[in-house]
């Protein structure tokens, strides 16, 4: 298991150390400072890139050499002469399809609705090769069911179930982390260090649940984001060295998506890790609506790494503060269990909204 997110963590060290090579000598998928960034110098954004091919590099190796229990989700399948876990199988491809979109993006540039379109068919991949969630946890009453509506489809003389509340679930969940990890890619690190504190936190669960399978998926992950995270970070003289891009922001959101249902529904545990970026995101698109903006494609630094910045924080302490309430409430999730958890989201979201006015209120009086 460690072996793995070893393999992991040098490729995208060696990865990431040539593609930020390649990208300066070659002018390649530079981000040019614009007036809302907060870096101050051309630079490279290809370390998605990096994570991700030295994650499914990895998943390749895992899937040839590993035991059953570090590679099997339950979904044997054979191709050529390979067997492989169809949900395995799944991850590789769907991220292969939205990282080509984005790696796109990152180079030429593409239309905001190609990017929705890559995540639904990033997430609809995924529901073909079997992963999704029929119930969510409920720790006030019964179990709510997600498959009660399921739909026959003849394919090619084979059939298959369309569980229609569970699969738009799925979806809309998937894009929703897929776009938040991709809000807050506007800080040095931010993105990366909290996918991290989250992958992390669900390895440390699945493990504790004898799910070996999930805890390794989620900590070879970690590994090529650990690989790439020095080359992220803000502390350096100029600020980061290279950037996630949206190959990578959208990446990292989509695995969260994957390992929040196959380790058996932890929406709640990546909630108190992401939840201060996720009600950041609700915040700032209820405020682009007021104002009459498209809360998607507007650009503005109304995030809430640009207040504190404007606030007078610098950007390595807009950092750890961030990342230190996340990681705070991401440690409850390991203790906590039910109603609990239930509270200390309820928690997070009064100290969220607590902290956006505040900021808002800072920043007012500085301008004045």
């Amino acid at each position: 298991m460690l072996t793995f997110a070893l393999i992991a963590f040098a490729l995208s060290v060696a990865s990431s150390f040539y593609l930020r090579k390649f990208s300066l000598e070659k002018k390649i998928a530079l981000s040019v400072p614009r007036k809302r960034d907060v870096h101050q110098k051309p630079t490279p954004r290809l370390g998605g890139l990096a994570i991700i091919a030295s994650t499914l590099i990895t998943l390749l190796l895992l899937a040839s050499f590993a035991g059953d229990q570090y590679r099997n989700f339950g979904f044997p399948f054979a191709l050529g002469g390979i067997s492989i876990d169809k949900r395995l199988l799944g991850i590789i491809i769907a991220s292969i399809v939205l990282g080509a979109v984005m790696l796109r993006d990152d180079i030429r540039g593409v239309r905001p609705s190609y990017k929705l379109l890559s995540q639904i068919l990033a997430a609809l991949i995924l529901i073909a090769t079997g992963i999704g969630l029929t119930y969510l946890n409920n720790p006030f009453g019964p179990t709510i069911r997600l498959d009660q509506l399921a739909i026959p489809v003849e394919i090619a003389d084979a059939t298959y179930r369309i569980i229609l509340f569970a699969d738009l679930f799925f979806i809309l969940w998937t894009v929703l982390l897929t776009n938040a990890t991709n809000f807050i890619d506007g800080l040095d690190g931010l993105a990366t260090t909290l996918s991290i504190i989250a992958g992390a936190t669900i390895c440390a669960i699945s493990f504790s649940m004898n799910d070996y399978a999930t805890a390794t998926l989620a900590l070879i992950w970690v590994g090529a984001m650990l690989g790439f995270l020095p080359f992220n970070l803000p502390f350096g003289k100029g600020g980061a060295m290279m950037f996630l891009g949206d190959t990578g922001s959208q990446f990292l959101g989509l695995m969260l998506s994957i390992l929040t249902v196959i380790s058996g529904g932890k929406l709640a545990t990546v909630m108190l890790v992401f939840g201060i970026v996720i009600l950041d995101a609700l915040y700032v698109i209820a405020k682009r609506i007021a104002r009459r903006q498209n809360p998607f494609t507007t650009a503005d630094t109304t995030h809430l790494h640009h207040r504190f910045l404007k606030a007078g924080f610098s950007k390595t302490a807009t950092l750890l503060i961030i990342c230190a309430i996340s990681a705070s409430f991401g440690f409850s999730a390991l203790i906590f269990e039910g109603q609990s958890k239930i509270v200390m989201i309820g928690a997070l979201a009064i100290l969220s909204l607590a902290l956006f006015i505040g900021l808002d209120l800072k920043i007012k009086k500085t301008n004045n």
